[in-house]
């Protein structure tokens, strides 16, 4: 059976990011995407974040978005280096780990990492 992904990104990140670095791992099934060796894989959804401050009780676009990747509900959401305070550390913005807590909630299986696991 396909397995179906998500991958969530920083929104200030689309300033100098194309996404290329993350479709790479993924079509090549290299670093996060190591994990899934050979089983046939879809990406379902390439999501940013709402920015810094957007939380789902403030804005409207961030709640859609959210309930449009619930409604796929894709086997995992894989989140991007770029989802971590300055891109180097390891703990998530708070936007972004509010959004990987409501996935997980869900039944959605949270994987750190594309291009860069962390």
């Amino acid at each position: 059976m396909m397995k179906r992904i998500v991958i969530l990104t920083c929104l200030k990140a689309s300033r100098v990011c194309t996404g290329a670095a993350c479709f790479q791992a993924f079509n090549q099934r290299t670093r996060a995407f190591a994990r899934y060796g050979k089983e046939p894989l879809e990406i379902e959804a390439f999501m940013r974040c709402s920015g810094c401050g957007h939380t789902m009780e403030n804005d409207k676009g961030l709640q859609e978005k959210v309930e449009r990747i619930l409604e796929i509900h894709p086997d995992a959401v894989h989140l991007g280096i770029c989802c971590c305070h300055d891109g180097r550390d390891q703990e998530l913005c708070q936007e972004i780990e509010a959004l990987a807590g409501i996935f997980r909630e869900n039944g959605i299986e949270v994987v750190r990492g594309t291009h860069s696991e962390f």
